[in-house]
């Protein structure tokens, strides 16, 4: 016999048993996993504001103001939210002594006012909610 014959018919009989291994148990099709959809999330996007206040440039807070307010604004647009305020209103803290006494506070960056059965959030003239910042 020719080497070559040899080699061939010793890579033949290598390729057998690793061919057998890849035999797989015949239970038919496999269904796809089922999606399990999660909690819905609220997502507001003005209530964390963007920290324009670490820029020492008034220019560079000017234009990270102006950033955040697009951003805001489009995407509660896009969401089909109602639209955040421009501005930003400092108020105290919700639970602190100085909210109580107020009867507002600011709650996630949205700034709340205090009923006799809960919280209402607080809206400008345009319609806009109030967006603010703890004191």
């Amino acid at each position: 016999m020719d080497v070559r014959t040899s080699l061939i018919l010793a890579a033949v009989m290598l390729a057998l048993p690793a061919q057998a291994q890849q035999i797989r148990s015949a239970t038919g099709p496999q269904p796809l996993p089922k999606y399990k959809a999660g909690p819905p999330r609220a997502h507001n996007p003005g209530a964390e504001p963007m920290k324009c206040d670490q820029f020492a440039d008034p220019r560079m807070r000017l234009l990270c103001a102006d950033i955040e307010k697009a951003y805001v604004q489009g995407e509660a647009r896009r969401q089909g939210l109602p639209t955040p305020s421009a501005e930003l209103v400092r108020l105290p803290a919700y639970g602190s002594a100085e909210s109580k006494r107020l009867g507002a506070a600011c709650m996630g960056g949205t700034a709340m006012r205090r009923l006799s059965n809960g919280w209402e959030q607080l809206r400008n003239a345009k319609g806009e909610w109030l967006r603010c910042r703890d004191q």
